[in-house]
């Protein structure tokens, strides 16, 4: 069995990537505890940051400042979008009430104009029937005036017939008219 090649530069306890991200964990606390700025340097092992100490306190104290600053105006952000949503959810509200009043308003009046309806179904049967009953009575008294006319002219034909018996006086008129002399 053949040993591993080990890496001198780095101690043993930074070997495995487990155990380098655990040392650089507590190194981080550490430094935190301190309250000292920390940056993190690239090794040649991807799996493990170093740590090394920048500034002291006052730049990371402005860093923190500027997101506590950040967070304010989020959170001031987020409570005039909350604002503002409970004035749109109030506006639609508003507006749902007049619309289901409407709503139901709409309803009855489609129930009323079904009764009306119903009930000017029967007087418009009725003026239907009476409307053909015209059209009739209009053919019959058609009829009733050309009857009429050709009674008329019966009555005139016979009028003359009875005067030209009366004008011609006939041979009955003659014997009843013939003095006895």
């Amino acid at each position: 069995m053949k040993p591993k090649p080990t890496d001198s530069t780095r101690p043993k306890i930074f070997q495995s990537p487990a155990a380098a991200a655990a040392a650089a964990s507590v190194t981080a606390a550490y430094a935190l505890a301190k309250s000292e700025k920390l940056e993190f340097i690239e090794t040649d092992d991807s799996n493990f940051k170093g740590v090394r100490e920048n500034n002291p306190v006052q730049d990371f104290s402005i860093e923190i400042n500027a997101i506590r600053e950040e967070n304010k105006v989020l959170v001031s952000s987020v409570a005039k979008v909350k604002a503002e949503n409970s004035r749109v959810r109030e506006k639609i509200d508003e507006s749902m009430v007049p619309t289901s009043e409407l709503s139901t308003e709409l309803h009855s009046v489609q129930g009323q104009l079904v009764v009306e309806r119903s009930r000017c179904s029967k007087p418009e049967a009725q003026i239907a029937e009476l409307q053909k009953r015209l059209e009739t009575s209009q053919s019959i008294e058609d009829e009733v005036q050309q009857l009429r006319r050709q009674k008329s002219m019966v009555d005139r034909n016979m009028e003359m017939a009875v005067a030209q018996t009366q004008g011609s006086g006939g041979v009955c008129r003659w014997i009843a008219v013939t003095p006895n002399t």
